[in-house]
């Protein structure tokens, strides 16, 4: 139980912090929304918390997911961007099930050990096939909703490359973080 409840602050917090940043960025200059998602920075800790934590970041992300929206957005918030916000993160479990089930890469990651070939090619694929399905099943559901939304290739294409360009600015991040941590001796690596 210790355990999921740090798991549980952890991932909320981290999430609802990158969420807030790419808000900050994208809604900073007026009539500028449809920019986020050409780079759309919270798919990144939605794939990596959920690839090194498992099924113990759900209820964290789900959390972070619609808190975040509904805190920046307000009253303007539709209420079915939380069904959306399950087929985000379905759309992750979705993807690393299949990866798992390809046997295209090994799936043995603690967040502790030496990161690998291996562990890059499995999180470089998860994010890839991940973007897929998030852009494919969100718009479709936000199109559900609201028919006045206009939803065409060209959104689900931005959705998917939007959803990758973040997940790779998330991942270049941690890893010059962690990198800069274990130089200064404030983050051990433990070796297989």
């Amino acid at each position: 139980m210790k355990y999921f409840i740090q798991v549980t602050l952890t991932t909320y917090i981290a999430a609802l912090l990158v969420y807030a940043l790419w808000s900050y960025i994208t809604f900073s200059g007026p009539n500028q929304g449809w920019v986020g998602s050409l780079v759309y920075l919270p798919h990144g800790p939605r794939v990596i918390l959920y690839c090194f934590f498992g099924i113990r970041s759900l209820p964290a992300l789900f959390l972070a997911e619609t808190t975040g929206p509904a805190l920046v957005y307000g009253d303007q918030y539709p209420d079915y961007w939380a069904i959306a916000n399950i087929s985000s993160l379905l759309s992750v479990v979705l993807a690393v099930e299949i990866i798992k089930w390809s046997r295209v890469t090994t799936f043995n990651y603690s967040i502790m050990k030496k990161i690998n070939f291996s562990n890059y090619k499995f999180l470089i694929l998860v994010i890839i096939l991940s973007a897929l399905f998030n852009s494919i099943f969100t718009n479709l559901i936000v199109g559900l909703f609201n028919s006045d939304m206009q939803i065409n290739v060209i959104v689900v294409f931005r959705f998917f490359i939007g959803d990758i360009a973040g997940a790779f600015i998330f991942l270049i991040y941690l890893m010059i973080m962690f990198q800069l941590l274990s130089k200064r001796r404030l983050y051990k690596v433990f070796k297989d």
